[in-house]
């Protein structure tokens, strides 16, 4: 479901049959300020958990966690920063494709001259991101592994009855609030930094 932006900026994945067959990698990834950290986070998610030492020797929960914290690192990197720029620019030509249909000039002049995502030297992983969602189901171990960042919501569903897997990852958690504030950030209205990120 896209809701009331003009174009999709989520992402998922679902990838069966892993580790002989008996293991399946699942996720979904909420784009926040555009779609291109969801995207990246779609093309890697899966394959980076496969070469984790973690995953292979089935300790699926923290190679779950692993994964998140190595796949934040890799957006970073200067290869991750190219990658998401080339994302960035597929989706400019996209949106310019579909704008074209209903041309507005004045339009056009304000995307020139103020997004920052255009600029040569913008870190778009910063100015950017996603919430995540991920579960791995394990046939070995007959286990359900959970884990998210962000307010992206697992729920299992037994017999009509719904259970939570995850609670969500907001700034105004005391724990997340915490470790805000040790990064000398803030928490304003529910947002960090009082932003919309």
């Amino acid at each position: 479901m896209q809701g009331w932006r003009k174009r999709m900026e989520d992402s998922h994945i679902s990838d069966m049959n892993l580790l002989n067959g008996n293991v399946h990698v699942f996720g979904v990834f909420d784009g926040h300020g555009g779609e291109e950290v969801a995207q990246y986070v779609k093309k890697h998610f899966t394959e980076e958990i496969l070469k984790n030492p973690l995953f292979k020797s089935g300790d699926m929960q923290n190679a779950l966690i692993e994964n998140f914290l190595h796949i934040d690192e890799l957006l970073i990197e200067p290869a991750g920063k190219s990658e998401l720029k080339k994302i960035a620019k597929m989706s400019k030509e996209k949106e310019e494709l579909q704008d074209s249909k209903e041309k507005n000039k004045q339009v056009d002049m304000f995307k020139q001259l103020f997004n920052p995502k255009g600029q040569e030297d913008c870190d778009i992983a910063m100015m950017t991101g996603c919430t995540a969602h991920a579960c791995i189901i394990d046939e070995n171990q007959k286990k359900l592994y959970f884990a998210n960042s962000g307010d992206s919501r697992g729920v299992l569903c037994r017999n009509g009855v719904a259970y939570p897997m995850s609670e969500d990852h907001k700034p105004d958690l005391e724990t997340e609030k915490s470790r805000i504030y040790k990064a000398e950030g803030w928490v304003s209205e529910g947002r960090v930094k009082g932003k919309f990120k």
